[in-house]
Formats: C-alpha cells, sequence, structure tokens
C-alpha cells in the first residue's frame, strides 16, 4: 500500500533554493578561475558587465511575458512572434 511511499522532507523554499544554488553556484565556481587566469584584475568589469547584460535580457523577457495573454512558453512566445510552423519547431527541440 502507501506504506512504501517516501515521505517528503523539503519544502518548495528548500527546492527552490537548491534550484538556485546549484545554478549559481556551477557558474561561480567553474567561471571564476577560468576568469581570473585570462582576464586577470579587469574579471570584476567583466562580472560586472555580464551582469548588467543578464538584467537587461530579464527585462526583455518581462516585456515580452507581459505582452502575450498567454502561459508563458517557448511555443507561445514563438507562435505570438514568429508563426505556428516556427513554435512547432522551437517545441520540438526542447523535447
Amino acid at each position: 500500500g502507501h506504506d512504501d511511499e517516501m515521505e517528503r522532507h523539503m519544502t518548495l523554499f528548500d527546492l527552490i533554493f537548491v534550484g538556485v544554488g546549484g545554478t549559481l553556484g556551477t557558474g561561480i565556481f567553474v567561471m571564476v578561475p577560468l576568469l581570473a587566469s585570462s582576464a586577470g584584475p579587469a574579471a570584476v568589469v567583466s562580472w560586472l558587465l555580464s551582469a548588467m547584460a543578464s538584467l537587461l535580457s530579464g527585462f526583455c523577457f518581462a516585456e515580452l511575458a507581459g505582452q502575450i495573454p498567454a502561459a508563458g512558453s517557448t511555443y507561445a512566445y514563438v507562435y505570438a512572434s514568429i508563426g505556428e510552423l516556427p513554435a512547432v519547431i522551437a517545441a520540438c527541440c526542447l523535447t
């Protein structure tokens, strides 16, 4: 019966921060030695430029999501901006 099921111990908050920590941690721990060896002291400038590009990209996606009255998905975004066939192709590439 149900006695064999595993119990949940992590909350939604825990799962979100595991995902965010994994994403940020991987980028930081992998890129810092590579960037420091090639860029030297200018690594800080490089990090600031990439942070600004990420922020602008986030603003662009927020603007796009606000313009499309459907649930946010790759299919919906491509369908609204380009058309049905490219949306189907984009959706197939993700699966």
